[in-house]
């Protein structure tokens, strides 16, 4: 893509790309930490067991969705902009999967001396969820194959 340019010429493209991946992430980080950060600590107040794991979990979360929205940010264009996408799409299936257990989550509270046992079935959400990842993986399959077709119908002269 910047074979044939000069350092500065690679530069004034880079700029507004690089740019646009720090304010997409700085979004991403208020939006997907900073704010449930603040919503937990309030709740957790309230029931700290149901919250011990969640910083952890959510710190995971954050770092994996900023990481792969910033280097498809910085490769627009190229075809690891694709490659990126997919990568997203199946960390995030492998994230909600470790996150929820395999959809069974179990906690045990001890309440004023009384011990809670709580069980949730959450399979049927994490079908959901991975079928959502599922589609946005096809989605950036198929856009990396209409990349390459794109390019390669650039490239063949027309007689």
């Amino acid at each position: 893509m910047f074979e044939n340019q000069t350092a500065g010429s690679f530069l004034r493209k880079m700029l507004p790309r690089i740019a646009k991946a720090v304010v997409k992430a700085v979004l991403y980080f208020i939006f997907l930490y900073l704010v449930p950060t603040m919503l937990v600590s309030q709740l957790s107040e309230f029931a700290p067991e149901l919250f011990a794991d969640y910083s952890r979990l959510l710190s995971l979360f954050v770092t994996v969705v900023i990481f792969f929205v910033v280097a498809s940010e910085l490769t627009s264009g190229t075809i690891f902009q694709h490659a990126f996408n997919i990568g997203k799409a199946i960390m995030l299936i492998l994230f909600f999967v470790l996150a929820l257990n395999g959809g069974i989550i179990s906690l045990n509270l001890n309440f004023e001396g009384v011990p809670i046992n709580i069980w949730a079935d959450l399979r049927i959400y994490l079908m959901m969820l991975i079928t959502i990842d599922l589609l946005g993986l096809a989605k950036s399959v198929l856009q990396a194959v209409n990349f390459l077709s794109e390019k390669t119908e650039q490239e063949v002269p027309t007689p």
